[in-house]
């Protein structure tokens, strides 16, 4: 069952390849697509799944848990992606965007799929938690860390909240939280509101999967792991930050499914919204578009991964950019 979820989603990524390579897909209407996906398709299934999900006891409390664990395990990432780029002598522009790039994982593009997939509702529920957690990272530490050595003013206090409740407004996370209101009060969706949003939402997976096999296709070329910066980020992303968390949670008394979830969560690629931010406070993005691109080739050694640390998982767009 789990092997062939898995050549589902390959299948997924190599139809999303061929198709951008073969030109059925413009930059612009991946984009599109992704947007689709990210401010609809989400999060009309993230409110189908919470509403309808039944709340046993322990479950919320298992959300709570999961969002704070991740949010620590975020910040000990930072500190380590800080200490490696001293230590290795990074230095310039680029250095605050490559320590975000360490310590952000794509948990939520890439994260639903697959937890909804292998985990169930409850994992997709944990895997929210653990993606808000990330939100809250970005719009504190992250721009603050983006700002660093710029000679323009920081944001102010006023605005960076401004910003991460405008996080919060974000679809996927509003009906997320609506969702579980919804669940704890009792609310009943209508017939026809379930039947909308299991059709929207059933798209998701398959549209996701494909959308990140149309980023493969830029990604084989030779120029891609010339940069030594792109290769160490990526060795530490999905190497050595999979190793941190599964260190620290093994030895937590947490339930056995938000762990796994978070060893997921944190061996996932870099993060898009990372080169959004880098775009948005003067960093420049190139670097980090490498990065994600070269991050996704190694999607498939996960589950190699969880075994080589004794985890035992229990499963139940872009414009072409310069060359760097």
């Amino acid at each position: 069952m789990i092997f062939n979820q898995f050549i589902i989603f390959f299948l997924l990524l190599l139809v999303g390849f061929f198709c951008k390579r073969l030109g059925f897909f413009s930059d612009k209407a991946v984009s599109g697509i992704n947007r689709f996906i990210l401010t609809i398709s989400y999060p009309c299934l993230i409110l189908l799944k919470t509403a309808m999900l039944e709340m046993a006891p322990g479950i919320f409390g298992n959300f709570i848990l999961a969002l704070f664990v991740n949010l620590g395990l975020l910040f000990l990432f930072a500190g380590y992606a800080w200490f490696y780029m001293r230590g290795r002598r990074f230095e310039g522009a680029d250095r605050p965007a490559l320590e975000l790039s360490i310590t952000s994982p794509n948990n939520g593009f890439m994260g639903f799929p697959i937890a909804i997939t292998f985990f169930g509702d409850v994992g997709l529920l944990y895997m929210i938690a653990i993606n808000i957690a990330l939100n809250i990272l970005f719009f504190t530490y992250g721009i603050t860390m983006l700002e660093r050595g710029r000679e323009v003013a920081p944001q102010p206090p006023l605005k960076k909240f401004l910003g991460f409740l405008k996080m919060l407004a974000h679809p996927i996370i509003s009906f997320a939280i609506v969702g579980i209101v919804f669940c704890y009060a009792g609310v009943v969706l209508p017939e026809i509101a379930v039947d909308f949003l299991g059709l929207i939402g059933a798209v998701a997976t398959p549209m996701a999967m494909i959308s990140i096999g149309t980023m493969l296709a830029g990604t084989f070329g030779l120029h891609t792991f010339k940069k030594r910066a792109v290769l160490e980020v990526v060795v530490n992303k999905l190497f050595v930050i999979p190793l941190i968390t599964a260190a620290v949670v093994l030895f937590l008394p947490i339930d056995p499914l938000v762990k796994t979830i978070l060893i997921v969560s944190n061996a996932l690629p870099v993060a898009t919204a990372v080169s959004i931010l880098c775009e948005q406070h003067g960093r420049d993005k190139r670097l980090i578009r490498h990065q994600e691109r070269t991050d996704s080739l190694r999607r498939p050694c996960l589950v190699v991964e969880y075994n080589a640390c004794g985890i035992d998982c229990e499963f139940p767009d872009d414009r072409d950019e310069p060359r760097v």
